[in-house]
């Protein structure tokens, strides 16, 4: 089991093929030619062919008010006559102490099925929502009152400028309603027209009557095209279908993660001394005893091999995965003590990367 070289991943590609044989050629092209420069791949081989593999794609992501580098999990696929021989578990399980080691506070993955991941302590933590324009007025108005369409045109080879100000409109846009989100800059816009150019994928800027941009859409695919994005005000869209469970997520490093935690506004205490009993038997150094100290900023965590006579505001146990869950948001477990309520999980999850 090893980290693939550079000029090594390449090798990666009939793998993918095998696994994933819904891929086009296309996007399999885009994703060799573009995700492959700067991701990791964790390989097992056998006579020197890739038997099964984990690939690491990353993302700058924002969590509140700190940035990370972080993994998105992809292509997780062992060879057919291979499978079943706990690959995949050895990968992932040595991948996440990787990670640990490294102090990374979290990985995330879209999960081909939620019962693989489980098992690894993943739950999701983002719902993929579903949103369309509203009807237009039956007066004749335009697909989108008040606004004008304007197709960014090339997106294998956009303007410097184009790229500039979608990527500001987008991170501006996102940032204001979420606080847990891949980084909007130019190399992630670039990256994703990219993506979109593989299956002619088409990108469309509204502008309001002013000129300045008020919202974006995208649709791609060469054989059914669907929505890649819809980003514009709640006012002019609908729902179509309620959110679909999209992302899973893992906490890698439990003292980082809580580093972006902290005590509501209106809590009627300025600190607080928790010891809290967390449970994760993938991950060792997350396992254990820790005095988490949260204040109105942010919080920090300590492990505790051995607890003395100190004195503590309350006393928690739970689940890595169960932390996960509740600190990002999506849902609050039952039978939270007292204090709990003067938490504040993070507000608003959007990851809606494809690879």
């Amino acid at each position: 089991m090893r980290y693939l070289e550079r000029e090594e991943r390449e090798k990666t590609r009939g793998l993918w093929e095998e696994a994933f044989p819904g891929d086009s050629r296309e996007f399999v092209d885009y994703y060799y030619r573009n995700k492959i420069a700067d991701n990791r791949i964790l390989a097992e081989e056998e006579d020197g062919e890739v038997i099964s593999m984990v690939q690491l794609n990353p993302y700058r992501v924002q969590v509140r008010d700190r940035e990370y580098g972080l993994d998105y999990i992809v292509g997780v696929a062992t060879r057919e006559d291979r499978r079943h021989q706990g690959h995949m578990r050895r990968l992932l399980l040595q991948m996440l102490r990787d990670m640990r080691g490294a102090g990374t506070p979290f990985t995330f993955l879209m999960p081909a099925a939620e019962a693989i991941y489980r098992p690894f302590g993943f739950r999701y933590i983002f719902d993929q929502p579903h949103r369309a324009w509203k009807p237009a007025p039956a007066s004749g108005a335009g697909p989108v009152p008040g606004l004008t369409a304007e197709e960014i045109p090339s997106l294998d080879h956009p303007s410097p400028e184009a790229v500039r100000c979608l990527a500001a409109w987008q991170q501006k846009f996102l940032s204001e309603r979420y606080e847990v989100l891949a980084v909007r800059d130019e190399s992630y816009i670039r990256r994703l027209m990219s993506e979109l150019a593989s299956e002619k994928g088409v990108w469309t800027l509204f502008r309001d009557e002013n000129g300045q941009a008020a919202a974006m859409e995208s649709w791609w695919g060469l054989k059914e095209r669907e929505q890649r994005f819809l980003y514009a005000p709640d006012s002019l869209t609908e729902e179509t279908a309620p959110p679909s469970p999209a992302i899973m997520a893992r906490i890698t490093c439990v003292e980082e993660f809580l580093k972006s935690i902290s005590l509501t506004g209106d809590a009627p205490v300025e600190s607080l001394r928790i010891l809290m009993q967390i449970k994760d038997p993938l991950i060792p150094e997350n396992d254990g005893k820790f005095l988490w100290v949260l204040d109105k900023v942010s919080s920090r965590a300590e492990r505790m091999e051995l607890p003395g006579e100190e004195e503590f505001d309350g006393e928690m146990t739970a689940e890595a995965e169960v932390l996960a869950e509740w600190l990002f948001g999506y849902r609050k477990p039952e039978n939270l003590p007292d204090w709990a309520a003067w938490i504040r999980p993070l507000k608003g999850v959007f990851l809606d990367e494809v690879v």
